[in-house]
């Protein structure tokens, strides 16, 4: 098992969370800096921005599972994740 498979999945999950709502190529883009190039973090950062520069509107519930993925890694007050609450959430932050 991956020293860091609980980040991981929590990252996997937000992204899968997602899915729907963003291009496929960004979808495999997270999913390889998740799952093969442990950066993780990075991914989920990638993802957030797109997000945002897309101007794809997600529901708490898929927020949430950002923020707990970003918690996991001692970033859930990162600038994009704030933005990302208060301009990208169905119903407003």
């Amino acid at each position: 098992m991956h020293p860091h498979q609980h980040r991981m999945n929590l990252c996997n999950e937000a992204l899968e969370s997602v899915r729907g709502l963003i291009p496929e190529n960004l979808f495999r883009n997270v999913n390889e800096y998740i799952n093969q190039f442990n950066e993780w973090g990075l991914g989920i950062e990638v993802l957030i921005d797109q997000i945002i520069d897309l101007e794809i509107t997600i529901t708490l519930k898929q927020f949430n599972l950002i923020q707990v993925a970003m918690a996991s890694m001692e970033l859930e007050n990162s600038d994009c994740l704030v933005y990302l609450r208060e301009h990208g959430v169905a119903g407003g932050g």
